[in-house]
């Protein structure tokens, strides 16, 4: 994966990081390589918690102690 982004980053060199639409457009870029490369879609994690509440989100709930002894 690193390759991968390297390899945008390397394509993108002379655009502007400071610009929304040229970071939106690198982004884009390495999930396009991605895809190519895995042959399945890349999904990015964050994407799939925005949508869910929190009970969905908490699947290893915080543990409260005892003894296993």
């Amino acid at each position: 994966m690193e390759g991968i982004i390297k390899e945008v980053l390397e394509h993108f060199k002379d655009v502007n990081l400071h610009s929304e639409v040229a970071r939106d457009s690198i982004a884009k870029e390495i999930i396009k390589m991605l895809n190519e490369k895995t042959g399945t879609d890349y999904v990015y994690s964050r994407d799939l918690i925005e949508n869910k509440d929190e009970d969905q989100i908490n699947l290893f709930p915080t543990y409260e102690g005892g003894h296993l002894g």
